[in-house]
């Protein structure tokens, strides 16, 4: 039996009746809220118990029912949440299941199907309630956002994007990992000129025990950029094979900010890192082939239940040949995306400069077109999980010309 099971609705109807029986039957204590701050207000004050579940009605009157399930999740770790909701959309449950809900079910389930739903997740709750996923008050507080750099096909930039990324986020005053998970040909050591004395195999070793920090196997490639590469050797591959979600967890509980860059595409390797990315930028090169192949992989991750609100569509827009190239208006009909944003080609002075790892001089110092786009990038991802930007020095007035009419929205 649950210690507590809470539900909240604004729909007097609701066919939910935890009244008496179900105090009962499903739980000792019972707990009914009209809005979701009000839910969150009262279970602030009060010990729930070692089980605990609410039940969020998707027709909420003052808050977005995920919006609470994601504020119950943060706040309150413990608690198990089900999202009520009648004929579900797959893009509502990937949704619903990103925000934190353990499960969907119809209002007008059967009390016996409540039962059953409520016995599969007791466990869960206990174990959470006993402290299994607790983390502590400083732990909640310092967890970086996961930003994932991705792409359908090789080619399209991932590396230089995800180290300009990187840093652009170091120069505005945050602390980045930036994370190569090209395990088997990552070049971003080679980009910066550095070779790591430590890899992503040694800190998946290391973190097999616990309490150990990542910060000693990095290597310092810029101010508030520390970089994690992969073994040079492409055998080592293996070692750290499935163990993607725990590195990624820990390098964000020391860092603001990660950057994974993920190489070329392996399905499995990417979908666990695109499962535990906050963000990810979908890279594409401005050909039919390239939007074709990003909606056969976004189509991939919606049935591997990875939303696909997760991710920021970017277009490389480098012609490497005299074929057709579609426009932007037409790329983002085809991935039914009102907004893209794009990156411009640099052409082969920006070729030359990353191959000697200037990325200063491709930069220009924060003041070339190619680091504005990148920012707006950035700020982006800030917006969309709450990041917080100190500054972007000397990208600001360049920026907003930049997005005064330049940029597809």
């Amino acid at each position: 039996m649950l210690d507590t099971l809470a539900l909240v609705s604004s729909d007097p109807l609701c066919s939910f009746d935890l009244s008496r029986t179900a105090q009962d039957t499903l739980a000792r204590v019972v707990q009914t809220f009209a809005t979701g701050e009000e839910c969150l207000k009262a279970l602030s004050y009060h010990e729930q118990g070692d089980a605990c579940v609410v039940l969020v009605d998707s027709a909420l009157s003052d808050l977005s029912p995920l919006n609470l399930v994601d504020a119950l999740r943060r706040e309150h770790p413990q608690i198990a949440c089900i999202l009520l909701a009648d004929d579900p959309s797959s893009d509502l449950v990937s949704r619903a299941m990103l925000a934190g809900a353990r499960a969907t079910l119809p209002p007008a389930a059967t009390g016996s199907e409540l039962s059953d739903l409520l016995r599969r997740l007791a466990p869960v709750a206990q174990a959470e309630g006993n402290g299994a996923h607790r983390g502590t008050p400083e732990d909640k507080i310092h967890q970086g956002p996961i930003v994932v750099v991705s792409s359908a096909r090789g080619g399209c930039g991932k590396s230089t994007v995800s180290a300009l990324f990187a840093l652009v986020a170091g120069q505005a005053d945050l602390d980045v990992a930036l994370v190569d998970f090209d395990l088997q040909f990552g070049d971003l050591g080679f980009l910066f000129d550095v070779a790591p004395e430590h890899t992503l195999a040694d800190l998946a070793e290391t973190l097999s025990s616990p309490g150990k920090s990542c910060r000693g196997f990095s290597v310092a490639v810029a101010e508030g950029v520390s970089l994690y590469a992969p073994s040079p050797v492409p055998e080592q591959a293996e070692v750290i094979a499935g163990r993607s979600r725990m590195l990624l967890t820990a390098l964000s509980g020391e860092h603001e900010l990660v950057v994974v860059n993920t190489g070329a595409f392996h399905a499995l390797s990417q979908l666990e890192l695109l499962d535990r990315a906050d963000r990810a930028l979908c890279l594409l090169d401005q050909t039919l082939v390239g939007a074709r192949a990003t909606l056969r992989m976004r189509d991939l991750c919606t049935r591997s239940g990875i939303p696909s609100a997760r991710f920021s569509y970017v277009v490389e827009r480098a012609h490497r040949s005299n074929g057709y190239h579609p426009s932007l208006d037409e790329i983002a009909g085809l991935l039914g995306q009102s907004a893209l944003r794009f990156l411009d080609d640099g052409g082969l002075r920006t070729a030359q400069a990353l191959d000697r790892g200037g990325f200063d001089e491709v930069l220009g110092g924060g003041r070339s077109a190619l680091a504005a786009q990148v920012a707006l990038l950035l700020e982006d991802i800030a917006l969309s999980t709450g990041l917080s930007l100190n500054s972007l020095p000397h990208m600001r007035s360049t920026l907003r010309r930049e997005s005064k009419g330049r940029f597809l929205r």
